[in-house]
């Protein structure tokens, strides 16, 4: 049982890892891992600590109930579009920027 949630981890990791376009060797370098350590992730053969796996979700942009559990919550849009919507125009620059900069953070 272990062995098969380690490889099914794995599988979805890698999945979510190649959608983003990113070599394993370019994606351990960003998480602070070894290429070797996330190979054997990918192939389930080891485990990770669960700062590891914070780590590759925050590094992913997704959630652990995906990685853990093949549970993909969908990001609602809509409620942010909502929220700017009943913004006062002048302060539309100002959210902009902080998007901007809160995008760049998570996806280093």
């Amino acid at each position: 049982m272990k062995k098969d949630l380690n490889t099914q981890i794995g599988s979805r990791i890698r999945e979510k890892r190649e959608t983003l376009g990113l070599s394993r060797e370019k994606f351990a370098e960003c998480i602070d891992i070894s290429s070797q350590f996330l190979a054997e992730i990918e192939l389930g053969r080891r485990g990770m600590s669960s700062f590891t796996l914070y780590r590759i979700c925050t590094g992913l942009s997704t959630s652990a109930d995906y990685i853990i559990l093949g549970r993909e919550e969908k990001n609602d849009i809509a409620q942010i579009t909502e929220q700017l919507s009943n913004l006062d125009p002048k302060y539309l620059p100002y959210a902009e920027d902080l998007l901007k900069t809160f995008i760049m953070a998570v996806n280093k």
